[in-house]
């Protein structure tokens, strides 16, 4: 009988090689894994080979590895796979541009629509800063419909924080324009061109009306 590991059929050389590097007789092994003395003698002379359950055992008990027991080499383990990784979601366009783009055309339609009006003294001044109005909620909206559930409350309360200025600004304005002029020139903004008998009140309570929407709605928007 030879001894040597590379023989596949040697593994009862190897179970004797494992036994004495151990220390262990024949009948301490036997303790070890519930059987005969006389079963390990037989395994130890190639009379006979452990069934696959004793080989388990055995392999367990000497911290190798079956094919060692069997073949006379370790195995080398699999290398561990890295786990899948989520692909990468595509960028996405910022939204909060979106926002911002919506706040500067309310802007650009008051101050446009102002300084043509003051130049013209023509309605459709007005109309065309409510244009820009439009433009503004088109912009909102797409940015709105682009973005997550949880952070459109938050867009949305960004775009009323700056444009409310512009936007009620325009709003009053053609309603004082409208009422004082009797419907025969529309104002983008709450002008003075109107401030004659009887409107001296309303003047003033569209100007303060202006100022408690836009201060309302900045203090709704930092508080929410």
């Amino acid at each position: 009988m030879t001894n040597d590991k590379n023989n596949p059929l040697d593994l009862a050389g190897r179970l004797q090689q494992l036994r004495k590097q151990r220390g262990l007789s024949q009948e301490e092994l036997a303790g070890q894994l519930g059987v005969s003395r006389q079963a390990v003698s037989k395994w130890e002379s190639a009379q006979a080979q452990p069934e696959l359950e004793k080989l388990l055992a055995l392999s367990d008990f000497f911290q190798v590895s079956c094919d060692y027991l069997l073949k006379g080499k370790e195995t080398a383990p699999l290398p561990l796979q890295p786990p899948p990784t989520a692909p990468t979601p595509p960028n996405k366009p910022n939204r909060l541009g979106y926002v911002i783009n919506a706040s500067l055309w309310a802007w650009l339609g008051l101050l446009i629509s102002w300084a043509l009006w003051s130049y013209y003294y023509y309605s459709w001044c007005a109309l065309l800063g409510l244009g820009f109005v439009i433009v503004s909620i088109a912009l909102l909206a797409m940015g709105l419909a682009g973005s997550p559930a949880e952070q459109q409350p938050g867009l949305l309360r960004r775009f009323w924080r700056w444009s409310i200025w512009p936007i009620s600004q325009m709003s009053l304005g053609i309603l004082y324009s409208a009422i004082a002029s009797h419907g025969g020139q529309l104002s983008p903004v709450i002008n003075p061109f109107y401030f004659e008998y009887p409107y001296y009140g309303m003047f003033f309570i569209c100007w303060g009306l202006w100022l408690f929407i836009c201060l309302g709605v900045w203090r709704w928007s930092k508080r929410a």
